[in-house]
């Protein structure tokens, strides 16, 4: 084992460990294995300028990506080591020449070896263990098409979901936890790109029918490479640390490569114990062989395994399905429907093939094709496989929820009881992730939070939060309409691990996962707004893209709400126009409703005297254009009393605005009396000071300080209880308040509330002081997040 020292780290060349001992510990990582590579050869070739030729000759096949991939390399390894290219201390950058090792390095000890592996804490394998023989291969090039977040619901449909099988001694009869890893294409063509996953994923499906295996799918696989800060390919010994980590006992890993014009399929099963079972299969088509291939991998693992050989379907209906799978995790549903049409014709029985294309029609807006293609399925021969049927029923759920139907929280119901009559843990993060979009909705942040930590405990938090993140800002999502957010959310948090997953999305050409990460992204309110705006500006290309009109629309209502908090209103009508336009088109009611009333919100912004922010001053056109619409919005018979309370809040700005306070209050009033109802404190804090804004303007401040006793949680309620006591003849209370306010929400806290808190100080002090008045409460829509 070569193991190097420089400054204050330790590298294992063997196992790409890099050691970092600090004043506070010592911290572990596992290099990327091209990355590995790439400081091997550098500490290897010590002060010595290397051209970037030379790099890519020694390390990289022939590809058009591999000079970007040698740049990527470069800055993960600066990024690992805590280099900057402009003051290395490694790493010297030539430009146009090539890189410089500049660090002094110790020359390879190999006595430190049983230390590294005590650090690492994993087990040696047995000696007849060698590496995967395309263990330096990469993933051929990927092409480069979008995905989007109903990609990303559709893709976690096939992960599983199940508590890790416990290990036990090979002589117990017990259900082996399989995880199956991607396939590598090691043919040197890119037509074969598709085995990587659709092959992998049609095998993990075939190995999931086992009586004696528990499969983990390519997907999941995945994603805890994700949580573990893994990238694949992956050591051997990595791997074995992440199965102990999930308590799993054996891990597939497998490439496929050409011979004598036949396909042969490499493969390792590298076991948690140190472990390890090799072998090949050759045939003229592997796609075609799957379920030889599955029933001998099932024989190899589980001898006792009596589950009979698969039937055999045509060879180029079974490859077109996998191409179709593969396409459906790198460019999205459309690219794949054509291939899912192609096997149902070329295998109109298969039902699963079915249940993939109705599955891409609901995600391509299809959604009269999809219900009739589900509701055709057998129902006899659907109870005779849970699985299908489990499947069946979670995408009648999601068009229901998407059609914004009333069926639709007892027809996710079934299908999560589907699911777990199936005992199909894949299906089961499907119907869950459902269930926890629907809790969300209804602001039961209790259990969307207990379904999110199942999914935590599953994907890790890497995934996990990727669900969350979708609901990370209180308006990301059109059926949030409103104010509230969940308690539990911690965008700053989320940050970290929102860049690494794209990160790690990009260098597996994951582009579904990455367009759900770049809206993720732009959602989170605690990333710099430069940041923000152009991944949503990505993901939105992304979508339009893909042609999937439903979260093409989620996302133009997110970029118009975007645009509000700069008071942009005319701006983002129109992106609020096209979203209602798509909702019309899919018959999506509730977000149709959710469009017509940012339409709504749009126009009052537009026409709000905004001469305080230095905009425009009252346009009454706009203020009546958009009364009327709350109006008419308030007559649909399916709106809900959120969306009531939100409207009665608005209409009680114009009517302010237009100087009638009578009808004013009763708007609030309304208001206040839904969000009593509903438990909203948020949107009930807007409301009080609203309320405040009125009375002060009328110099009633008695009601104003009546106000004031609840618990403030608005920075605006503060500033007008503040002002109310000062008139009052209280400066030492409006001290208190604005003091108390600063201690308890200091986030809110801005420049404007220091001038005044002075202020009031030298009252006390017996200064005359001239306060100008106090900004209106319709000039900041969310207080509490955009400052």
């Amino acid at each position: 084992m070569a193991c190097y020292q420089f400054a204050a780290f330790t590298f294992d060349a063997d196992t790409g460990q890099l050691l970092h001992q600090t004043p506070t510990g010592q911290t572990e990582t596992y290099l990327r294995h091209k990355v590995s590579l790439l400081l091997t050869y550098l500490l290897t070739h010590p002060d010595q300028v290397i051209h970037k030729d030379v790099l890519l000759d020694a390390l990289w096949d022939h590809s058009e990506y591999r000079e970007n991939s040698l740049t990527q390399s470069i800055r993960e390894l600066r990024k690992a080591l805590g280099d900057s290219a402009q003051n290395p201390q490694f790493i010297r950058t030539f430009p146009q020449r090539g890189y410089q090792w500049i660090c002094p390095i110790s020359e390879p000890d190999h006595q430190d070896a049983p230390k590294i592996a005590k650090a690492a804490n994993v087990e040696k394998a047995e000696p007849q263990e060698a590496p995967p023989a395309t263990q330096t291969r990469r993933f051929s090039k990927p092409v480069m098409f979008s995905g989007l977040l109903a990609v990303l619901i559709l893709i976690a449909g096939f992960w599983l979901m199940q508590s890790p099988a416990t290990v036990k001694s090979p002589g117990m009869h017990h259900k082996t936890g399989l995880v199956v890893f991607p396939m590598l294409n090691d043919t040197g063509k890119a037509e074969f790109d598709w085995v990587q996953l659709g092959l992998a994923d049609m095998l993990s499906v075939q190995l999931n029918q086992s009586n004696t295996l528990t499969v983990i799918p390519p997907a999941l696989a995945k994603a805890w490479l994700l949580d573990a800060e893994l990238s694949w390919p992956a050591l051997p010994a990595q791997i074995r640390t992440l199965l102990k980590q999930r308590g799993y006992e054996a891990a597939l890993f497998a490439s496929v490569r050409l011979h004598n014009k036949q396909q042969v399929l490499t493969f390792q099963v590298i076991y948690a114990d140190g472990r390890t079972q090799q072998g090949s299969m050759t045939y003229p088509q592997l796609a075609s062989a799957m379920h030889s291939v599955s029933h001998q991998l099932k024989r190899l693992l589980s001898p006792d395994d009596t589950h009979p050989l698969p039937q055999k379907s045509p060879a180029i209906a079974v490859q077109t399905l996998a191409q179709g799978r593969s396409l459906l995790q790198t460019q999205g549903a459309q690219a794949a429907r054509k291939y899912f049409e192609a096997a149902h014709i070329l295998e109109p029985d298969n039902l699963w093939t079915q249940i993939q294309l109705a599955g891409t029609e609901v995600l391509l807006g299809q959604w009269q094709q999809a219900a009739q293609r589900l509701q055709a399925l057998p129902e006899a021969q659907g109870r005779h496989e849970p699985a299908l049927y489990a499947a069946q029923r979670y995408w009648l759920g999601e068009l229901s929820y998407r059609r914004g139907e009333p069926d639709a929280t007892a027809l996710t119901q079934a299908a999560v009881q589907a699911a777990e009559q199936s005992q199909d843990p894949q299906l089961l993060i499907q119907a869950y992730q459902l269930q926890a979009q629907l809790a969300w909705n209804e602001m039961d942040w209790e259990g969307h939070q207990r379904l999110t930590g199942q999914l935590i405990a599953i994907l890790g938090k890497g995934q996990a939060l990727r669900h969350d993140a979708d609901q990370q800002f209180y308006l990301g999502r059109p059926a949030s309409v409103g104010l509230e957010r969940s308690p539990s959310n911690d965008l700053a948090a989320n940050q970290v691990r929102l860049f690494k997953a794209l990160n790690f999305y990009r260098q597996l050409g994951d582009q579904p996962r990455q367009a759900a990460t770049l809206l993720a992204i732009a959602q989170n309110d605690q990333i710099d707004p430069p940041i923000r705006e152009s991944s949503l500006s990505d993901a939105i290309a992304m979508y339009r893209q893909l042609g999937q009109p439903y979260e093409l629309a989620l996302a133009l209502i997110y970029q118009g709400f975007y645009l509000m908090q700069s008071h942009q209103g005319g701006m983002a009508e129109d992106y609020f126009a096209e979203a209602r336009a798509l909702a019309e088109q899919l018959g999506a009611r509730r977000l149709l409703l959710d469009s017509e009333f940012y339409l709504a919100f749009a126009a009052m912004d537009q026409g709000l005297d905004l001469q305080w922010l230095g905009k425009h001053p009252q346009q009454a056109q706009h203020l009546a254009r958009a009364d009327q619409a709350f109006t008419e919005l308030l007559k649909k018979k399916d709106i809900s009393p959120l969306l009531q309370a939100n409207i009665a809040l608005f209409q009680g700005w114009i009517a302010a605005d237009q100087h009638n306070m009578q009808r004013a209050l009763q708007h609030l009033d309304r208001a206040d009396s839904l969000a009593n109802t509903l438990n909203l404190p948020l949107t009930q804090g807007y409301i009080r000071y609203s309320k405040m804004r009125i009375h002060l303007s009328q110099h009633d401040y008695t009601a104003v300080t009546e106000l004031a006793k609840f618990p403030m949680v608005t920075r605006l309620e503060a500033v007008y209880a503040a002002r109310a006591y000062f008139e009052l003849g209280h400066p030492e209370e409006a001290t208190r308040v604005l003091t108390h306010f600063r201690q308890s929400l200091p986030k809110q806290w801005q420049s404007e509330d220091e001038q005044r808190l002075q202020d009031y100080r030298r009252t006390i002090q017996g200064q005359a002081i001239t306060l100008p008045p106090e900004p209106k409460a319709h000039l900041v829509y969310c207080e509490s997040d955009w400052l």
